[in-house]
């Protein structure tokens, strides 16, 4: 799970163009195979189906500009697909929903020309919820609410989107029949894979399928706690 690529710094958030290569790089050279998400939503309808030795799924959340401007090359070089996950109420605008962090820092967003362009064998977009919103706090009418204006902004759009859901801030509900009515609520509007953060490895077949963990990929971190995230996921 990726955010931002930016030569000029890095954070929780940021990685440099430079780590960017010498990741994937690493995965390429190590025996990972790197899938893309319809890949993954095809093993999904049918998980006696095979996906390639020690399966990989780079994603991109949140629709940086900077995933044009930095990673898109970087990723045209080995080839490496990869899903970019929108939060649609906020395309062409910036990280508004970041605006009561003390360290707020403004950062463009793609535009709905730029998503579309950027489709192709390489990426692909899928549904970050409309507002970027906490599934954690929110109820169930909240998120089919939200759901609801997430496809149909995306459909305004005509933005290419494929049925995977990434949680912002990777929350879902706490309590088993809210989260249920959560994932109730995700079927209906056609979404079929849902992904939080977790920092585990995700066992195959996949048990949950809108519970599917994701590695956070941090600017801060060494090249050496990259190479033990990916193997073990959580540091601990």
């Amino acid at each position: 799970m990726y955010h931002k690529v930016d030569p000029a710094h890095t954070d929780m958030l940021t990685v440099t163009p430079e780590q960017l290569r010498q990741q994937l790089q690493y995965l390429h050279t190590n025996g990972y195979s790197v899938i893309t998400m319809p890949d993954l939503l095809a093993y999904a309808r049918d998980q006696r189906s095979s996906l390639p030795k020690r399966p990989v799924l780079i994603t991109f959340d949140d629709a940086y500009a900077n995933n044009l401007t930095y990673a898109l090359p970087i990723l045209k070089e080995h080839p490496t697909p990869a899903t970019i996950f929108v939060p649609t109420a906020y395309v062409g605008d910036v990280n508004a929903w970041d605006r009561d962090a003390p360290s707020f820092v403004a950062d463009n967003l793609l535009t709905a020309e730029q998503l579309k362009g950027l489709t192709s064998s390489l990426i692909s977009l899928a549904y970050h919820s409309h507002r970027h919103i906490n599934y954690k706090h929110t109820d169930v009418d909240g998120i089919r609410n939200d759901l609801t204006e997430n496809k149909q902004a995306a459909q305004e759009m005509a933005l290419p989107m494929v049925s995977a859901f990434a949680y912002p801030y990777g929350g879902r509900p706490k309590k088993p029949a809210a989260r249920q009515q959560m994932q109730d609520a995700m079927q209906a509007a056609g979404i079929q894979l849902g992904f939080r953060i977790g920092n585990r490895i995700n066992p195959l077949p996949i048990r949950n399928l809108f519970d599917i963990n994701r590695i956070d990929i941090r600017g801060t971190d060494s090249f050496s706690a990259f190479k033990r995230k990916i193997r073990w996921g959580k540091l601990l």
